[in-house]
């Protein structure tokens, strides 16, 4: 049976006959990416942080998303000029799955925002602004190389490469990596673009979106290698 992979969903209003009215959402480019590679996409509507560890528990997997930036406060610093905006109400349920989905060896793909939400959630901290990061003419389309560790839990998730092309939707990326993680793959200036928690299974993040590139098979990839960690 396909494993039930959770997307994260996160509250944000929409317009609803005529008023804004709020809603759980998620872009369909995640929903899509977990449909083709085999697994059952559900989304996971949290409400409250302390709904996070029975939520997480229900399901086989799970996706972290992309999205707006994490507030600052939430790794002790204060915002950078061009920080923003910020959701502290996601922020706060976000922290609170990836920690109970590493709490209860669940493996967990972290994309973009949810490999900085990562890292936050286990003790690290961000860079606020980077330059040249952001190219979204180009969201479906590679654009930089990334090199891979051997041997790490995401080179084997990309069947053993360790260097591939991604796309770049972000400005901001991890810092100080958390204690818990390490860092398994850098963009060619150093910046960090996969990290990894020490002696979890299956709990990945990576800051670019293989969602968006899924029409590329190294990219679908890191889905399937989730439904198979899912079904172990």
């Amino acid at each position: 049976m396909a494993p039930l992979i959770g997307i994260v969903a996160h509250p944000t209003p929409v317009e609803e006959a005529g008023f804004q009215a709020p809603h759980a959402v998620t872009n369909l480019a995640y929903v899509k990416a977990v449909r083709k590679a085999g697994g059952i996409p559900v989304l996971l509507p949290l409400v409250d942080p302390d709904d996070a560890a029975a939520s997480v528990a229900r399901v086989d997997g799970v996706v972290l998303t992309g999205g707006f930036d994490v507030d600052p406060s939430t790794y002790g610093q204060p915002p950078h000029p061009e920080t923003g905006p910020v959701d502290p109400v996601r922020d706060g349920l976000e922290l609170a799955a990836v920690r109970a989905a590493v709490d209860a060896d669940i493996p967990l793909l972290a994309i973009c925002r949810g490999i900085q939400v990562l890292n936050i959630a286990l003790g690290g901290t961000l860079v606020q602004h980077l330059d040249k990061h952001h190219d979204v003419e180009r969201y479906n389309e590679v654009v930089h190389p990334v090199s891979v560790e051997p041997g790490s839990i995401l080179a084997g998730w990309l069947e053993g490469v360790d260097s591939l092309d991604v796309n770049t939707l972000h400005h901001q990326a991890v810092d100080s990596v958390a204690p818990a993680c390490r860092a398994v793959a850098w963009a060619h200036d150093g910046t960090v673009e996969g990290i990894e928690v020490e002696g979890a299974r299956a709990v990945v993040g990576v800051q670019w979106h293989p969602e968006l590139l899924r029409h590329r098979p190294e990219h679908l990839r890191l889905f399937e290698s989730l439904v198979a960690a899912a079904l172990q």
